[in-house]
């Protein structure tokens, strides 16, 4: 039997044991008694989210690549190093854990008798004496295999549970019913499996794709949507299904497609729901097509359980290319005047968590449970920058072993890391000012097309967020087969201050026009301004509550504030700068404001030099 361990159990095994078979382990007894007591706690509240197991870039190993008919068999007892009790052919008993499993998969919570194949397996401690477990961290390293594979150890083999292909698909009905998605979906396949008349496979594909719409499995939806036409009328529910599908995997010229052929041969059908999604599709084409989009409309429609926005991606002004700058780019193909849209993309995933600290382990979460359970993502997430300390990719993106498409969760992690965005609700409650207190709310999401724009401090592009949208617009007049810029983060004043922390998150140097020409000063003269910006910072941090609770700086210190402005603009020299922004000014013009709201003469004057 098996159930997907509580991460947060496992630690490291100490470095002396690395490569060692652990030299005791629990008895049979022991393990089942340990077990018991894991499902008991999990049964108070089987509902809860379960935690996530962020892998270590420094432990990397990637995904296995061999079927399991290729790969050698080992006992238990030969490893080195939801929990499972499982036991081999050997007679060797041992837990498992099975890491990074969507909540669709049947290997979230394996029923008892199952038998898995796990490609690769390692020993890990799990914090008490003597208490290991085999551990799989990437999803496609184990697989459940059907209970007549030949692969199956003779001492192992039961026979399936069920014997005809009807027995099958009353199970997966009945798990249906009981709202058991997984084990619906499992029985569904066995059932296919099993008959043999290929005109009594057609209802259970029309069952197998709505179950796994409801799952969210769209390429298995649309595949198996397909697969239950037979050629008459009633096809217009397989073509309704494929449609439903291709609209879940943003594919909407696909799903016009499809939905139209339902409308012409049931227009009414589901309850009118044919047309209801067709006119949705549309509506999905035109902001494609034009950049159509009802924004103050999309911005009443949020709330924190509404995150998600029902919008299409407007991409046809950018293209994708090699730069001259750092790999691909993002390029302009037409003129975009300032102020306009140069494009908008819903997020290729982004979950609902606000929550800082957890925001960067749920994108990951999600990015791998999508991998597995829509692998046609694979080819816009996959190839990604990752970073430069993980293995060579061996397999293309999608690749699909025993069934089941390869997914490296170092990979995965890799990329969330360095190409994630962290996003307000809406940035407009982003620009207002924050009560003493209270946390910065931000999301984190993995937007594929605009991952591929190049930094720059000075950008030609700004971004904005409404929910999972991302609104990028012209900052200035952009010319046609111009490569696009986006500030990567918000840029510090000094130089070295904020390429450390290019060198460091992504591992390159700017060299934008900022950039490239303050190299021009003097390090004594950078010194010089780092601890003039000090003074002026220092000063800034002297806030007091002002009468609506926000933090302002009194007029006396906004005073002293323009003085030390002053000198600060002064260390800028008039030979490297003319033609520069002086970002150090920017915080000295911003720190401040009076009551009404206006500041210092110097604060516009400031700007201007901006």
């Amino acid at each position: 039997m098996a159930v997907v361990v509580q991460p947060s159990a496992a630690v490291a095994a100490p470095k002396h044991l690395h490569g060692e078979i652990p030299s005791r382990k629990l008895t049979r007894e022991e393990l089942l008694k340990t077990h018991k007591t894991y499902l008991k706690r999990n049964d108070v509240n089987p509902d809860a989210p379960r935690p996530v197991k962020q892998p270590e870039l420094a432990e990397a190993y990637p995904a296995s690549t061999k079927s399991i008919h290729d790969v050698e068999i080992i006992p238990l007892g030969d490893l080195a190093g939801a929990v499972s009790v499982v036991e081999d052919a050997f007679g060797n008993v041992d837990k498992l854990a099975v890491y990074n499993q969507p909540d669709s998969s049947t290997l979230s919570a394996v029923p008892e008798g199952c038998v898995v194949a796990v490609k690769e397996p390692y020993y890990t401690h799990n914090g008490a004496a003597h208490d290991y477990m085999i551990c799989v961290d990437h999803p496609s390293d184990v697989v459940l295999l059907r209970f007549t594979d030949p692969l199956i150890p003779e001492p192992l083999r039961l026979g399936p549970l069920l014997k005809s292909a009807k027995e099958w698909r009353t199970a997966g009905d009945t798990a249906f019913i009981e709202k058991d998605y997984p084990t619906a979906v499992f029985c569904y396949t066995e059932a296919l499996e099993t008959f043999e008349d290929d005109k009594l496979k057609a209802p259970v594909y029309t069952k197998w794709a709505g179950t796994n719409l409801l799952l969210g499995r769209y390429d298995a939806a649309l595949a198996d949507s397909l697969a239950s036409r037979t050629g008459g009328v009633g096809d217009w529910k397989a073509y309704y299904n494929a449609g439903r599908a291709a609209y879940g995997l943003c594919q909407y010229a696909t799903s016009r497609e499809y939905l139209s052929r339902a409308l012409q041969l049931n227009a009414e059908g589901a309850g009118g729901g044919v047309r209801r999604e067709h006119a949705r599709c549309l509506a999905r084409l035109r902001e494609e097509e034009h950049g159509d989009y009802a924004f103050a409309t999309m911005l009443a429609s949020l709330n924190p359980q509404r995150v998600h926005l029902d919008c299409g991606s407007f991409l046809r002004r950018t293209r994708i290319a090699e730069s001259q700058h750092h790999g691909r780019g993002l390029f302009a193909t037409e003129a975009i005047r300032a102020g306009e849209l140069v494009f908008v993309e819903k997020a290729t995933l982004m979950p609902n968590q606000y929550e800082p600290m957890r925001a960067l382990a749920a994108l990951y979460a999600m990015i791998v449970r999508q991998l597995c359970e829509n692998p046609s993502l694979a080819r816009s997430v996959l190839t990604l920058y990752a970073g430069e300390e993980l293995p060579e990719r061996s397999v293309e993106p999608g690749t699909a072993v025993d069934g089941v498409p390869i997914v490296d969760v170092f990979l995965v992690e890799g990329i969330s890391t360095k190409n994630s965005f962290s996003a307000p609700l809406t940035s407009i409650d982003n620009t207002k000012p924050t009560p003493p207190g209270a946390a910065v709310r931000m999301a984190k999401g993995l937007w594929a097309h605009a991952s591929h724009m190049n930094h720059s401090c000075v950008p030609n592009t700004m971004r904005s967020f409404l929910g999972d949208m991302l609104i990028s617009r012209a900052t200035r007049d952009i010319v046609a087969g111009e490569e696009l810029f986006q500030q990567y983060v918000p840029v510090k004043s000094l130089l070295d201050g904020r390429n450390a922390e290019y060198k460091g998150s992504w591992g390159f140097e700017c060299a934008c026009t900022l950039c490239t020409g303050e190299r021009k000063s003097p390090p004594a003269m950078l010194n010089r301004r780092r601890e003039a910006l000090a003074a002026v910072e220092k000063a800034c941090n002297k806030r007091q509550p002002g009468r609506d609770g926000i933090m302002v700086v009194p007029d006396a210190v906004i005073r002293n504030i323009d003085r030390l402005a002053r000198q600060l603009e002064d260390l800028h020299e008039p030979e490297v700068y003319d033609k520069l922004p002086r970002l150090p000014l920017i915080y000295s013009s911003n720190c401040g404001r009076r009551r009404g709201g206006a500041g210092p003469d110097y604060r516009l004057r400031g700007r201007r030099r901006l």
